[in-house]
């Protein structure tokens, strides 16, 4: 199911915008994938009705959806976030300073993968922040009990 439908001059079609959590963002033209090329697979060859236009999906940690960049324009392809919205979803990576290495990355990315989820979804402004700080809480209580089973386990 789409995320969103963006019309852009000299594309064939609609391009949809599908999110995935494992394999993050998919677009078609039209109904057809475009695959995403080049490094770091950021690049889309899309079908043009007078031939092929290159796109480059420009994203970041804070934005909850990307924007297509054709011959310098940008296009988005979703809402802009809040920036309490942005702030709140990129707080976990703060726990990064509690509890360092894999455990500590595992829980702080974890965090912020469904504070982006809790961004896009259809909700009110209020209850995506409730829910967004509900999770940082949650990650934080989680950090601090590795910190604390790691020093236990350190000093016995």
């Amino acid at each position: 199911m789409p995320i969103a439908t963006v019309n852009i001059p000299g594309v064939s079609g609609d391009i949809a915008v599908e999110q995935s959590f494992w394999k993050g963002f998919k677009f078609s033209v039209a109904g057809q994938q475009v695959k995403p090329h080049g490094f770091p697979r950021n690049r889309l060859t899309l079908p043009g009705a007078a031939g092929p236009i290159e796109a480059k999906v420009k994203g970041g940690v804070a934005r909850a959806y990307p924007s297509l960049v054709i011959d310098g324009k940008d296009y988005p392809t979703g809402p802009p976030t809040p920036k309490a919205q942005q702030v709140l979803a990129l707080l976990p990576l703060l726990l990064l300073l509690l509890v360092q290495g894999a455990l500590g990355i595992l829980v702080a990315f974890g965090a912020l993968s469904v504070n982006m989820g809790i961004v896009r979804a259809e909700r009110s402004n209020g209850a995506k922040l409730g829910l967004m700080a509900a999770v940082l809480v949650v990650a934080a209580t989680i950090d601090i009990l590795l910190a604390t089973a790691i020093l236990s386990a350190r000093g016995a």
